[in-house]
């Protein structure tokens, strides 16, 4: 069972009757990646069950790589007892190819006036991955202060509890606004969820709200396991088992949910390949120094100058690709040199073969 067939089973029950669980943190997470803009236009704010589902437009669901399974979640969510009266409200875009920067937040109003701060993650545009590419070369990144200064915005104008969450980039920028709360609001946080997102470059420990922030900091990481294992500095964390492999495990809309009690299917702990893959890739991160993690983000995206979204990659990027040669010619020799070693070392990485592990198939099937 994924997200959208809990919400036809369990839909059908109230947040009185059934309590709020980890699971619709994270369907309501998934609104975020739904553009809901046009709907709050005139009055600041949609109730779900407003929304006619005969005149949702594909407009909502075009900046996400699963509008398919968004457009099947949102409806079911409309249908239901359980999300249609939720309200959406506070929405915030920025976006900024010159400084990259990919911000998409909202407030949603659960029952008793809770409020749940929802962070987009990376969407189908180059930027929003630039962005995550500079997760590895920099402290901080543009989502993420804007994360934090949209948080305080709209705590600072109520007294309301709330909860902080995200999928993928928005889990990292969800938990830095926790980590960087001000006392007299952190109070007030009942929990802020990491849905497979990144972790940081810096030290969490070094974050001025850590200590009173940590427990109140939950998550999740798939059992294929890439995305959330980069920069993890989170020793206590969950592993849900989902259909997907490597990065399609990262999908929201495969992570298995038991249907008998409705709660994530979970495993003892990431998979051994996963476990292999992962430390490999963070050593290899580790042994490029920042100003070149940098320069080959720069480079790279460079190189992808037509390509505006991810649909534009299978059209555009084999031209640009040849045209790769033209573009690193632009710079300096020796950083035409630099940039040389960093790709082939990526490369041996990745064609380097992990040995298959009897383990594997034994951990695949240990769920509890």
């Amino acid at each position: 069972m994924n997200v959208i067939s809990y919400i036809k089973k369990f839909g059908k029950y109230t947040f009185d009757e059934r309590h709020f669980s980890d699971v619709d943190a994270l369907i309501i997470s998934a609104l975020s990646m739904m553009s809901f803009d046009d709907y709050v236009k005139e009055t600041g704010e949609i109730t779900l069950k407003d929304i006619k589902i005969s005149k949702i437009s594909d407009d909502i669901f075009y900046e996400s790589p699963d509008r398919k399974f968004n457009r099947a979640q949102l409806v079911e969510m409309i249908k239901s007892k359980r999300f249609k009266n939720l309200t959406i409200k506070n929405i915030k875009r920025i976006f900024s190819s010159e400084e990259p920067n990919q911000f998409y937040a909202m407030t949603v109003v659960l029952p008793n006036d809770i409020l749940f701060l929802a962070f987009r993650g990376t969407d189908i545009t180059l930027v929003g991955w630039k962005e995550d590419f500079i997760l590895a070369s920099k402290d901080t990144i543009m989502s993420q202060v804007e994360a934090l200064e949209y948080t305080r915005e709209v705590v600072s104008k109520c007294d309301n509890r709330f909860y902080l969450a995200g999928h993928s980039k928005g889990g990292n920028i969800a938990f830095y606004s926790a980590l960087n709360l001000e006392d007299k609001y952190l109070e007030r946080l009942i929990r802020a969820y990491s849905f497979d997102g990144p972790g940081f470059k810096v030290d969490m420990k070094l974050f001025p709200a850590y200590d009173k922030a940590i427990h109140k900091l939950t998550k999740y990481r798939t059992y294929y396991n890439m995305i959330g294992a980069m920069f993890n500095q989170m020793k206590r964390y969950t592993v849900v088992y989902s259909n997907g492999l490597l990065l399609g495990g990262h999908d929201l809309y495969y992570w298995q949910i038991n249907p008998y009690n409705g709660k994530f299917k979970l495993a003892n702990d990431v998979s051994p390949f996963s476990k292999v893959y992962s430390a490999r890739f963070m050593s290899w991160v580790d042994s490029v120094e920042l100003n070149d993690r940098e320069l080959a983000t720069d480079a790279f995206f460079k190189i992808l100058k037509d390509c505006e979204t991810i649909y534009d990659l299978p059209t555009k990027a084999p031209a640009d690709l040849l045209n790769a040669k033209k573009v690193l010619m632009e710079y300096p020799e020796e950083s035409r040199s630099r940039i040389d070693k960093i790709v082939k070392r990526l490369v041996k990485y990745l064609l380097t073969p992990i040995s298959s592990n009897k383990k594997d198939e034994k951990n695949k099937n240990s769920i509890r």
